[in-house]
């Protein structure tokens, strides 16, 4: 994947709780006028890429520092001008600066340079099986349904981001996700954050209502 081209200014779509991650891919239902033409824009440019990046807070103009930055690999238009894309990861950025445009949608100038090797195969030597009991406690405790012998047949690195991106953590814990220095610690902060969803939840059940 060393060969892919990174573009030096890209639009943004800043949403809150949602990070993308390299290698893995992202759907997303396009409905606001300046997205549609966003995903239209970069249609019509193939050499361009959309980057995810979240607010700094939930309903701040401002933005994180780092975000994730995918090409459009399947798109779709319904009935009423509406998308369905699938974005695919390629690489993490960090904004430079953002720029004046006449777009209804926001762009920057970006670098990739502190996340080298975000578009190599990725090296992954972490501790599958705590992943995995980490993940069955977790699953358990929150009620999902997983389909065991589909998520087995996922292979780690790809399991690690895929929960990584999907798991019901709060903006500032997908942001630490997404920061992680390279997959092995993401798993540790993973590992992490669903340890810490499962201590807050005892501590909540064993804490006494002083308000009863």
């Amino acid at each position: 994947m060393s060969d892919v081209i990174l573009a030096e200014v890209i639009p943004l779509f800043p949403l809150h709780g949602t990070i993308l991650l390299p290698g893995s891919v992202l759907p997303l239902h396009i409905f606001e006028p300046r997205y549609r033409q966003m995903v239209e824009h970069v249609m019509e440019n193939e050499d361009l890429m959309i980057g995810i990046i979240q607010p700094a807070t939930q309903d701040s103009d401002r933005l994180c520092d780092i975000g994730c930055a995918g090409t459009i690999e399947h798109s779709q238009q319904l009935p009423k001008g509406n998308y369905l894309i699938q974005l695919h990861g390629k690489s993490r950025f960090q904004i430079v600066e953002e720029l004046e445009t006449e777009a209804l949608y926001r762009k920057a100038k970006v670098e990739y340079s502190s996340f080298p090797h975000d578009t190599d195969d990725p090296n992954f030597s972490g501790d599958t099986e705590h992943l995995y009991q980490n993940f069955r406690e977790y699953s358990e405790r929150n009620k999902l349904k997983i389909e065991w012998e589909k998520i087995e047949d996922i292979p780690a690195n790809y399991l690690v981001n895929l929960l990584s991106m999907n798991l019901d953590f709060s903006g500032i814990e997908k942001q630490t996700l997404l920061e992680s220095p390279d997959l092995d610690t993401r798993l540790e902060d993973l590992i992490s954050l669903m340890e810490m969803s499962g201590a807050n939840e005892e501590l909540a059940e064993t804490s006494p209502n002083f308000l009863n």
